[in-house]
């Protein structure tokens, strides 16, 4: 049988200072020039067909140009009706439409095979909601109590490799529960999880911009720790990405 090269892959690339990282010096001055250059690809020799401007009106539009890394949060909490909201339209399930017969979700998913789940790590009590690590119950569209806690600097600092993020409200983690959808596609699933796990990062930015949060996807994650916080066994479930909510 093939070996499952996805698993040796996921498990060496947890974290920053794992197999193959590289060192990445806190201070930006000592990046080199290609790391602070964008890079883009033409064909000089080629013709062009130049395009008409594109359309810049309407709602969605003015999301999309809004969308943007927003990491200056202000300790402020944000309500619970908005953290519903951006849960519901980002990871939910949708109203059920009188023509389906099940229901959908806010992101494609390869065969509606759903691998991602959704944790929140709420950083500090909002009211209506202690501080503590829950998970979305889709079906429900509740959250499961896993753990009522407070987190102190020296705690976010475990989870996550930079200090903004304990100035943040929220952080929501996206895990992958890989036999879900490699059941069905085998090794190339893994491909798919993480596309997934893309679908779900921009909704979330997209949701942000309309309900007026500031969003930063994070990789500086430190997978074990939160793994382990989650009670999660990194192997069938793993951390595959977080986003930082706040005000």
């Amino acid at each position: 049988m093939p070996m499952d090269f996805s698993e040796p892959f996921h498990e060496s690339s947890k974290d920053l200072r794992g197999h193959g990282s590289v060192r990445i010096p806190k201070d930006f001055r000592e990046w080199p020039a290609e790391w602070k250059s964008t890079f883009y690809k033409d064909y000089g020799k080629l013709p062009t067909h130049p395009l008409p401007p594109p359309n810049e009106e309407g709602a969605f539009f003015a999301l999309v140009k809004d969308r943007s890394s927003r990491r200056n949060f202000t300790d402020a909490n944000i309500p619970l009706e908005e953290l519903s909201s951006l849960l519901a339209y980002t990871c939910g399930q949708l109203p059920c439409e009188p023509s389906r017969e099940k229901r959908r979700r806010a992101y494609p998913s390869a065969g509606a095979r759903y691998p991602i789940e959704v944790y929140p790590l709420v950083l500090r009590s909002m009211p209506g909601l202690p501080a503590g690590v829950y998970h979305y119950n889709v079906r429900d569209h509740a959250l499961d109590v896993l753990w009522e806690r407070e987190f102190a600097p020296a705690d976010i600092a475990k989870l996550f490799t930079y200090n903004w993020v304990q100035r943040a409200s929220v952080v929501i983690i996206l895990t992958g529960v890989f036999r879900r959808i490699k059941q069905k596609y085998g090794e190339r699933g893994y491909r798919y999880v993480v596309l997934e796990a893309g679908h779900i990062g921009q909704n979330v930015y997209l949701a942000s911009s309309e309900l007026g949060l500031k969003c930063c996807e994070l990789a500086g994650t430190h997978d074990g720790a939160i793994e382990k916080l989650l009670e999660i066994d990194g192997v069938t479930e793993s951390v595959l990405h977080a986003i930082v909510i706040g005000k």
